[in-house]
């Protein structure tokens, strides 16, 4: 998972502005970086993640750091621990989605949670690098290796790789109403490691479509959605 400010800033454009005393939940959350910065923000943070050496873990980091921040041991696609209409945002980063195999139950239970009105901001790899070679990629060529349709499970790690309207159709089958979608490109305070599919940070024309033609599409895909209330 990565950090919030960057993300949120672009993504929401102005929705959500402030997170001073909202109560937030942090689904998969993973090494827990969103969570602490909601926290540093101001906000009433839960941190929920199915694997417990996760959760373990931020707690530990957690307590260093003298952050109040609830944590639980809790399935995204569930979240049986909490309760109805109880937040005012959930979030979600990158690499929450290719874990989840029901798309429907996680939002549906995404807006139980949250208060009517409540909102949901997420962002994530965006599908179109999903079809292709990884390898091909950084070596400039489209090299494809599955169709965009095949969306998993995939047996060697059981990950899924959504399109856009799988997003959206989860969404609308939630009751969410969009208020905005953003695609745009990644930047190292998003995702430091993976910025147009290269793990070289210290590659200065990887940002240069002309040089490496993933740098002319978005690496990342957003939403902003909204319960109705």
């Amino acid at each position: 998972m990565q950090g919030v400010p960057e993300s949120c800033g672009r993504i929401t454009g102005g929705i959500f502005s402030g997170f001073e005393g909202k109560e937030v939940c942090v689904p998969s959350c993973g090494d827990c970086v969103a969570a602490f910065s909601f926290c540093e923000m101001g906000a009433e943070v839960f941190a929920a993640d199915i694997s417990c050496g996760q959760i373990e873990n931020a707690r530990k980091r957690a307590e260093g750091k003298n952050y109040n921040i609830k944590f639980l041991h809790s399935d995204s696609m569930s979240l049986n621990e909490l309760s109805n209409d109880f937040f005012d945002l959930v979030y979600t980063s990158n690499g929450v989605h290719v874990w989840i195999r029901d798309f429907a139950a996680m939002y549906k239970n995404f807006s139980r949670i949250l208060k009517k009105g409540g909102i949901y901001i997420m962002f994530d790899t965006h599908p179109w690098s999903r079809p292709f070679d990884k390898e091909g990629l950084e070596a400039g060529k489209f090299v494809i290796r599955k169709p965009y349709e095949e969306t998993g499970p995939f047996p060697d790690d059981v990950t899924y790789d959504w399109r856009i309207q799988d997003y959206v159709n989860a969404f609308a089958v939630s009751g969410f109403s969009i208020l905005r979608m953003e695609e745009f490109h990644s930047i190292p305070e998003d995702l430091p490691n993976h910025n147009y599919l290269s793990d070289k940070n210290d590659e200065p024309d990887k940002y240069d479509w002309h040089k490496n033609p993933c740098a002319a599409l978005p690496q990342c895909l957003g939403f902003v959605c909204r319960k109705p209330g």
